[in-house]
């Protein structure tokens, strides 16, 4: 199924679950109404989740409430689109998806909250003036290989598009 959504495509396999979806961002000043949300100033940024699992629809835009829910052998994909200035910066210095990923770089450290087996990985790049940040959670470190190898399939497959 391909599933195309705010300047992102993704060929999402049989099986796997899949949103692209804005969310609010404040930005410096960001004024909040008097029930507290973000005024229309504020920049949307974009979060797309792609897992091997079903999604729960309350969840964190780097999976929290999902990562939990992770078996053996469960991936959460993950993109989260920061502000356009950030491609300024060194951390967004690599252009393109970052693919394809190794193994043997993920760990349980780069887990958003530690999970007893999982592990992940993070990267930031940025294209066509994007800036994103690429994370992976695995739902066991000692199945990487495969995992990792599916995770790679879907990485090819992304395309973005500036806005």
């Amino acid at each position: 199924m391909q599933l195309d959504a705010h300047g992102i495509s993704v060929d999402v396999p049989r099986g796997w679950d899949a949103h692209i979806y804005r969310r609010p961002m404040p930005t410096a000043g960001a004024a909040l109404n008097a029930l507290g949300q973000i005024g229309e100033e504020a920049t949307r940024h974009v979060v797309a989740h792609i897992s091997t699992f079903p999604l729960p629809e309350d969840r964190g835009d780097y999976g929290g409430g999902a990562v939990e829910r992770m078996g053996p052998a469960d991936a959460l994909i993950v993109l989260f689109e920061y502000h356009e200035d950030s491609t300024k910066t060194a951390l967004f210095a690599a252009t393109g998806v970052p693919w394809p990923l190794d193994p043997g770089q993920f760990d349980a450290q780069q887990m958003q909250r530690p999970l007893p087996g999982q592990g992940g990985l993070q990267r930031f790049f940025q294209i066509d003036g994007r800036a994103f940040c690429l994370y992976v959670a695995l739902g066991a470190l000692a199945n990487r290989e495969g995992l990792v190898e599916n995770v790679n399939d879907v990485l090819t497959t992304i395309d973005i598009s500036s806005l």
